[in-house]
This record gives structure tokens, C-alpha cells and sequence, in this order.
């Protein structure tokens, strides 16, 4: 079976009312998480927007954790850089979050295959080896196959820190894989590791259509459309994604990206 049709497969089993699928992974010191989806975009499209480090400030920056973006486009090389302030869900000062110095790699860029890699040594919350990887290739002239995959390792400090937050306050998140039924006929989703991972992979999948659906907006009204229709996006599922209200995320990411902007221009 070729590439195409695997992720054609994963696609088909869609439990979604778009050609989309979630999927994970867990293994002992590690987790993936994936997302297969059909998009309306020309695989020359996402070639031309996200082989630079700018583009992925910005659909990173739209993750509610995310509190800063700043990038290196290092045009001199193959690969860029990306430094992201990852915290809390509310504003607060980037002493306090966390900063993840991550590497743009273009992998592969052929007229049948895109392959992008952004990855770091450190992940947030104590983990380690941070990647997020797209793959993608055409699905017709103005549609594209993509893999969206994010993956972290599991030292023992996250692994502690991980087992208290789904022991109490995370106990009842979840993700999107549906590993049976209640007696009730509800769905039993996917919780812990696996269930962390398909909400974040989700969130930057959403980012990344977000991104693409927007580049003819204006470029004075660009963030505050991307910021409602990333926040719209999520609320589609608000089993797995809702954490808050929209205007208290429109609010906070505005004086994010006003930080943000500051700091590229000392």
C-alpha cells in the first residue's frame, strides 16, 4: 500500500463531518499523535507558504499556551529558527513561561511531495525531543493530502509531573479517539497521554488550516480573523478543546501579540 493510500484510508474512517481523522500513539517513554486530512489548498500553496519560519510563528501563536513566537529565517542555511514561549492559559510574563528553542527543517520539496520538520532538543512541561512534522502531497490540482504528526519523549520529571495532573485535575480530559461505548451508547474516548496529545496535534492542525484559509485577508485584519476562526474551529469540539470563553481568548492573545511584536523589533 503507497503513502497516499494509507492516508486515504485513515481518512475514509472519519468519524468527523470533514475528511479528517485523529490517531495516537503511546509507547514507554514516548507519544505521537497524528491527523490525516483532505484540504483545499494546492500542494504548490502550502510549498510556497511553509517552508519559512515566519509562517509557523504564526499558526503556533494562535495555540492558547503559545504566549510568544519570535523566528531566525537564516537565509544563509537549510534550516531556521523558532524560540516559543509556551505557559499557561492566561497572560502572564515570559519569565514565568517556558522557552523552547526549535530548529525548520524542509525536509523534502518535490512537486509530489512536501516534507517539513520543526523540531527541538526540549519540549514544554519537562519533556523532551519536541517535533512536529507535515507531510504532504496532492489530492487533485486544488487539493492537498496532508500528515500533520507531533510527538514528545517522556523523562521521569514529566512522567511524575504527567501522572499527578491526570490523577486530579486532568482526569476527565480526553481526545478524539473513541476506544468503546458506555452502557448509555455515549462514546469512551481516549484520556491520559494519548488524550493530551490528539488536543494538542488537533490545535495545530486547526492553526495550520486557519493559516492557509487566511492568506488573502488583509493584512491589518489578518491576526483578529485567524484568532476568531481558530477559536471557532476548536469550539466545533468542545468535548476535547473548549478551555475558554471567546472573548477572554481574544483579549489575552492581543496583548500577546503585542509583546510579541515589541520584542521582534529591539
Amino acid at each position: 500500500m503507497t503513502l497516499r493510500d494509507q492516508w486515504l484510508e485513515e481518512i475514509a474512517g472519519s468519524p468527523f463531518d470533514e475528511p479528517l481523522q485523529v490517531a495516537s500513539e503511546e509507547r514507554r517513554y514516548s507519544v505521537s499523535g497524528s491527523v490525516y486530512a483532505r484540504i483545499p489548498h494546492s500542494l504548490e500553496t502550502l510549498t510556497q507558504e511553509l517552508r519559512s519560519a515566519s509562517a509557523w510563528c504564526d499558526i503556533m501563536f494562535l495555540h492558547l499556551n503559545v504566549e510568544a513566537c519570535l523566528h531566525d529565517e537564516r537565509k544563509d542555511s537549510d534550516v531556521s529558527g523558532l524560540q516559543i514561549h509556551v505557559g499557561r492559559q492566561d497572560y502572564q510574563p515570559l519569565s514565568e513561561a517556558e522557552r523552547l528553542d526549535l530548529n525548520l527543517r524542509v525536509v523534502s520539496m518535490y512537486d509530489q511531495y512536501l516534507a517539513i520538520v520543526v523540531e527541538g532538543d526540549e519540549g514544554p512541561y519537562s519533556t523532551r525531543a519536541f517535533r512536529l512534522q507535515l507531510q504532504a502531497m496532492p489530492y487533485s490540482e486544488h487539493e492537498s493530502l496532508v500528515h500533520l504528526r507531533y510527538s514528545l519523549v517522556f523523562g521521569w520529571p514529566a512522567r511524575v509531573a504527567m501522572s499527578a495532573y491526570f490523577a486530579f485535575g486532568g482526569r476527565d480530559r480526553v481526545g478524539f479517539t473513541i476506544e468503546g461505548y458506555g452502557a448509555d451508547g455515549e462514546p469512551r474516548y481516549v484520556g491520559g497521554t494519548r488524550g493530551m496529545i490528539e488536543r494538542n496535534v488537533m490545535r495545530f492542525y486547526l492553526a495550520l488550516a486557519v493559516h492557509l484559509d487566511t492568506r488573502a485577508v488583509p493584512e491589518a485584519e489578518r491576526l483578529d480573523e485567524r484568532l476568531r476562526r481558530w477559536f471557532a474551529a476548536t469550539e466545533r469540539y468542545p468535548r476535547q478543546l473548549h478551555e475558554l470563553d471567546e472573548q477572554r481568548y481574544l483579549e489575552q492573545k492581543r496583548r500577546e501579540y503585542e509583546r510579541q511584536e515589541a520584542l521582534r523589533n529591539e
